[in-house]
């Protein structure tokens, strides 16, 4: 019988997939993050919507093998790596016409990804190289969070959605949508200043947990405002959820490494991983409405 992708639509089964991926931690925590992180939206919003989870043959309980796709986002994990087949086979079953926004692909699927776009004439958009930083939790709850005089931290509002997604370095198609989700739904940070309430800097966890968006605006830069963001937002998430603190950071983008190495986030090292615009095979550009 040929292979075939098939869902995994009970919870239960999903706690279950997330929990392989606590395997040998921190090593497959990508893939942890990415099933904690939608299953707390689904129980935020059972009603959540395009969201699948698929595995291979029902095979999940093998190797943890899935792939998430929301909207035109794709995720995809094992924890045996490039070792099975496998997972090239279940990417290969996936419907690529539409093109996809591919995250934190970790390098050694990063070859299995891009074999499949050679095989298939599948073209990229654009591809950025990250390195990874990690913050346990315990050394996250003890961090010292001081707020500047003049400013005050709190929620990041949605209203402020434009602004982070302008000035994001991901931005693209559909992504003004998927900074209001983000907003709306998972642990974020913004630094106001008292006098006028304006937002001068920010920080939100993504999906796959990890910090992003973390920016201050250039009016407010060498200021140590950065830092505070993300001395902030890291305590909060150890604090609420219990969790190491990770974040994926451009390779040329050095002030980002060091406001993470100031805080004592260890450089993961010998750790790559990508994130890639993966074309529609007709023509034209990711959107959120794709797929709707």
């Amino acid at each position: 019988m040929a292979p075939s992708l098939t869902t995994i639509t009970n919870l239960a089964e999903l706690t279950a997939l997330k929990e392989l991926h606590l395997k040998d931690w921190p090593k497959h925590c990508v893939g942890f993050y990415w099933l904690d992180n939608y299953l707390r939206w689904l129980q935020k919003n059972p009603s959540t919507k395009y969201l699948t989870f698929y595995t291979l043959d029902g095979g999940w309980r093998r190797d943890g093998l899935f792939l998430l796709v929301h909207r035109y986002q794709l995720f995809f994990s094992n924890l045996s790596r490039q070792k099975t087949p496998e997972l090239l086979t279940a990417l290969t079953l996936m419907d690529w016409t539409r093109g996809y926004k591919v995250s934190a692909i970790h390098e050694t699927h990063h070859a299995i990804y891009k074999q499949l776009l050679r095989e298939h004439n599948l073209f990229m958009d654009r591809e950025m190289k990250t390195i990874m930083y990690r913050l346990p939790c315990k050394q996250a709850k003890e961090l010292q969070v001081n707020c500047p005089p003049g400013y005050f931290l709190d929620n990041v509002r949605l209203e402020h959605a434009e602004l982070i997604n302008e000035l994001w370095s991901a931005k693209h198609q559909g992504s003004l949508k998927l900074i209001q989700l983000l907003i709306e739904m998972n642990t974020n940070v913004g630094l106001y200043e008292q006098e006028t309430g304006q937002l001068c800097a920010w920080c939100l966890r993504l999906q796959s947990g990890f910090l992003g968006a973390l920016e201050v605006l250039h009016t407010h830069q060498r200021r140590g405002l950065g830092l505070v963001v993300a001395a902030a937002i890291a305590k909060r998430i150890a604090g609420d959820i219990n969790h190491d603190v990770t974040a994926l950071v451009n390779l040329n983008n050095t002030a980002a490494c060091r406001v993470f190495e100031k805080l004592q986030f260890m450089l993961i090292k010998g750790e790559h991983y990508y994130w890639s615009m993966c074309l529609p095979t007709a023509g034209g550009s990711l959107s959120w409405q794709m797929s709707e």
